[in-house]
């Protein structure tokens, strides 16, 4: 069974969903992008949080961006019935 994690920077609109702007093996891979991403935010952070498992979360006026770590499946975890 695989505990590989990615990190996912994502970002969007309220109820209008979202888009991924990367990939990382990393969360300290991502913080650079995630930077970039906040600051090119066009409304004042109305929240920013940092969840348990280390996931970023920041929101301002409608939009928000996320980093946060997803686990890799394996075609052997997928097999031995180990899915998400």
């Amino acid at each position: 069974m695989s505990n590989s994690v990615v990190w996912i920077l994502e970002s969007g609109e309220d109820h209008e969903g979202g888009a991924v702007l990367g990939v990382f093996n990393t969360r300290d891979t991502a913080m650079g992008a995630f930077v970039e991403a906040a600051q090119r935010m066009p409304f004042g952070l109305d929240d920013a949080r940092e969840e348990a498992d280390g996931s970023l979360r920041l929101h301002g006026g409608c939009d928000w961006l996320s980093l946060g770590p997803y686990p890799v499946q394996t075609q052997a975890a997928l097999t031995q019935g180990g899915g998400a």
